[in-house]
């Protein structure tokens, strides 16, 4: 392992809050080969690569129905024991079902980190299918902000954000929000009505798994609008939002969980030619000896993204 992405989910497990996967951590790692198996071609010794940890089979149903994140074959497999270690083993699944990537000399150790966070975006927006002119990201920490790059990148022309940490807050506006708004201390709700002439915005990311962000997503869209769940929520939360609302204006919700090979490689390829910023979100980097320390930062979201290294 050269460097590991400290995700939200990482935090989740480590809570014991987060029950879509097993509880292994470190999946946003990327690394150099030490050794191969036995029966491995196109993979050397030397190699500077990306594995992804779930990898799905493409050829079950659920697969074919255009939801392969959901295959039963996905999260079988994992990095073993997890990218948060000096060495780790990739499942001849992943391998042979091409989860492991070459990273390009244009993409670095940490760069590389990102590939697997902006894929899940990526695989997000692509789920919305929403042609959207306006929209809000609710948390602005990593996947957030990926998310609003993508969005102004595909020509939203205005993205809003909703954030309480002044850091985060901070790297929004630097990556080109239109606004951000403390969901503490301002009515989000009311100022993307207002900046949209009383309409809301067509779309709506939440990229966090705190459950009342998903009613204020819900009351920020205009009607016929999209409400796309990319954080987990939390488990046993409730959500307090009249459902005759879904009916009566239109509103969808499409939720999205993690991401493909498909979009793993399209996420390298933005990254190596430039086109989303992944550098600037490096906040904090920490070594393995100092992994607590690192947790109890990002717990208190006093980083943008913290990294892991040997």
């Amino acid at each position: 392992m050269e460097a590991c992405g400290l995700c939200g989910s990482d935090l989740e497990k480590i809570r014991g809050s987060y029950t879509a996967a097993p509880p292994v951590i470190g999946h946003e790692a990327v690394g150099v080969v030490a050794d191969v198996g036995s029966g491995v071609s196109g993979i050397r010794r030397g190699s500077r690569v990306f594995p992804h940890h779930h990898v799905p089979c493409g050829e079950c149903a659920t697969c074919r129905g255009e939801s392969p994140t959901m295959c039963p074959d996905y999260r079988s497999t994992n990095l073993e024991p997890g990218g948060f270690a000096e060495f780790f083993r990739v499942p001849r699944w992943n391998v042979a079902h091409g989860g492991v990537l070459r990273l390009p000399p244009a993409v670095d150790f940490e760069r590389g980190t990102f590939i697997e966070p902006l894929a899940c975006a990526i695989r997000a927006l692509d789920r919305a299918r929403v042609r959207a002119r306006s929209a809000i990201v609710l948390g602005a920490g990593p996947m957030g902000l990926l998310s609003l790059q993508l969005l102004r990148l595909r020509g939203v022309r205005r993205v809003f954000a909703s954030e309480v940490s002044p850091v985060r807050s901070k790297a929004a506006r630097t990556l080109g929000a239109a606004a951000v708004w403390n969901p503490k201390s301002e009515d989000l709700v009311a100022a993307a009505k207002k900046e949209t002439r009383g309409a809301g915005v067509d779309l709506a990311v939440v990229a966090t798994g705190h459950v009342p962000a998903i009613a204020q997503g819900l009351r920020a869209v205009r009607a016929g609008g999209v409400v796309l769940l990319l954080g987990v929520p939390e488990i046993g939360g409730h959500l307090d939002f009249d459902p005759s609302e879904f009916v009566t204006r239109e509103v969808s919700v499409i939720p999205s969980n993690a991401a493909t090979e498909s979009e793993t490689r399209q996420a390298l390829s933005l990254i190596a030619l430039g086109k989303v910023d992944v550098a600037s979100l490096v906040t904090h980097r920490f070594h393995l000896a100092e992994f607590p320390r690192a947790v109890s930062m990002a717990e208190r979201a006093e980083c943008v993204k913290a990294l892991i290294t040997p």
